[in-house]
């Protein structure tokens, strides 16, 4: 197996661009396929699956057959990077580029390949993008442009000599929810959250949070291609519905029930706020639904505090005494 570590490419390619080109092919095979398994199975199953298989063609058994030794030194080969929890890493991400065996078939996205000694050609598919802009720019860099080049612009960066060097392909970012309630996402509140590979990572939900705000954690995404940038955990905070709060902005909202006097009348209420109990003066006359605001008893992010608002819900009686029915019809 070549490595495609960037070191080693550049080591081959020293050779390569100083040797007579010849045509030559190189296409990393599918380990999984050769194995039998597919890319999500685990180590024992990796491992039952090569013993297995190890045993059935191994050259004792098939003593003379050259195809039982050519099929015992591809499961060998292959057994080698998916038992290695680094060599799969690596593996698993050059997959995700699209690089594969050409007895596997052929990439439907664009390649590139380069001749050099040996009678074989080396030819790598990418599923394009940013993948292929990299290797791209890395094979154009190796064998002195005679790759060709696309259009696209490249990525650059700064390097210490005020030069600019192309950026390594960047590793994928990796997305994940959280469901919190209303008052977690206003008081704010640290999760413990579980990602796809297993890990588990505790995060900080900053106070006053509205649903579907990000919070971006760098460095914990995807590993990069060639010592590339690692990318990042992107986590969409879902708040979920609370009975007696809403929320607009940095304002908030909510509701009393009173009894019809009191709207007629007037009188006083305690209302709940985010943290505290507070007394509402109920104006005499005040109609169903209408809201009466508490100034400064919203959310405060930053340098914004919002306002509590009111609605004020009046009850009206189901039953009334033959005294109350002659009071309001006189009245």
């Amino acid at each position: 197996m070549l490595r495609l570590s960037k070191h080693a490419i550049r080591s081959w390619a020293a050779d390569v661009s100083s040797a007579p080109c010849k045509e030559i092919e190189y296409m990393p095979t599918d380990f999984y396929k050769s194995l039998g398994v597919n890319e999500n199975a685990t180590a024992e199953e990796i491992k039952k699956s090569f013993r297995a298989l190890a045993k059935k063609y191994h050259p004792d058994r098939n003593k003379g057959k050259k195809e039982a030794e050519e099929r015992f030194k591809e499961i060998s080969e292959a057994y080698d990077t998916p038992s290695d929890p680094k060599k799969k890493s690596e593996y698993d991400l050059m997959r995700q580029y699209g690089a594969f065996d050409s007895r596997q078939g052929q990439s439907p996205f664009g390649g590139f390949r380069q001749s050099g000694p040996g009678g074989t050609r080396f030819e790598f598919h990418t599923t394009g993008g940013e993948g292929l802009e990299n290797f791209e720019d890395l094979f154009s860099e190796l064998f002195g442009g005679r790759i060709s080049q696309s259009s696209r612009t490249r990525r650059q960066r700064q390097s210490p000599f005020g030069q600019s060097e192309p950026e390594e392909p960047r590793g994928q970012d990796v997305h994940s929810e959280i469901s919190v309630s209303f008052m977690e996402a206003i008081k704010g509140v640290t999760r413990l959250i579980y990602l796809p590979e297993g890990k588990k990572i505790r995060v900080k939900i900053p106070a006053g949070i509205d649903n579907g705000g990000k919070i971006r954690l760098a460095g914990q995404g995807k590993p990069g291609i060639f010592g590339g940038e690692t990318g990042d955990l992107i986590i969409t905070v879902n708040v979920m519905s609370d009975q007696n709060f809403t929320r607009q902005g940095n304002d908030i909202y909510t509701w009393v029930i009173i009894p019809f006097t009191g709207a007629i009348l007037g009188t006083k209420v305690e209302i709940q706020t985010l943290n505290k109990l507070v007394a509402l003066s109920v104006p005499p006359g005040t109609q169903p639904g209408a809201k009466l605001r508490l100034k400064g008893q919203g959310l405060a992010v930053g340098n914004e505090q919002g306002d509590l608002f009111v609605e004020i819900k009046v009850e009206i009686p189901k039953t009334l005494t033959a005294e109350q029915k002659k009071f309001l019809e006189k009245w």
